[in-house]
């Protein structure tokens, strides 16, 4: 491990790692009761610059919740850190030992907002980046039409791992994560959004 690594898991260790599960029942309950009031905010409010870092912290927590769900063992923890190529870190222990992994957070955005947004076109833009051998790409897709796996394109990246995560039903109660991408057999789990 090079010098450089040490001081960025030195960084890492640092953190504050949440509950992924924890803040998703506690926003679904949060977003229940504002409902009710008449006064839930909308995915556009979301996306103003005073709100965005709520959307960006549900997005970490959907993801870091459905890999720990189907890929790494829990508990896992997640911590928003922006740096240059990647916004979140995951932990978890494997044999009595922190693991880490950077995650790049992206969204594939609905389609009233850009008609045009396709998750191939994003992946494509992928190999235009410089991103870390370590980095994890997560993308959210963040819309209703249908998505046809097998047509999906690998990118020529140099990132680690590339998944998908989106709603499977429009109240959003089911869940996807589709993955990794940059595998010849990616995997694709479904499961409830946590109560």
């Amino acid at each position: 491990m090079d010098a450089s690594n040490r001081i960025t898991i030195r960084e890492w260790k640092k953190l504050h790692y949440r509950d992924a599960r924890t803040d998703l029942v506690n926003l679904g309950r949060l977003q229940g009761a504002m409902d009710k009031a008449g006064n839930a905010p909308t995915l556009a409010d979301l996306r103003t610059r005073e709100l965005r870092k709520y959307l960006e912290f549900r997005q970490a927590a959907l993801f870091t919740y459905l890999v720990g769900r189907f890929v790494v063992k829990p508990p896992l923890g997640y911590a928003m850190y922006e740096h240059e190529d990647y916004d979140s870190v995951i932990r978890w222990k494997e044999q009595r030992r922190n693991c880490y992994v950077a995650v790049q957070l992206k969204e594939i955005v609905p389609t009233h907002l850009n008609p045009k947004a396709e998750i191939n076109v994003e992946l494509a833009k992928l190999a235009k980046y410089v991103t870390s051998e370590h980095t994890v790409v997560a993308f959210h897709l963040n819309q209703s039409r249908l998505l046809d796996f097998s047509a999906l394109a690998k990118p020529d990246t140099s990132c680690k791992e590339i998944w998908l995560y989106g709603a499977l039903s429009s109240n959003q109660s089911q869940w996807f994560l589709y993955g990794n991408l940059l595998t010849d057999t990616p995997a694709f789990y479904e499961t409830n959004y946590p109560i």
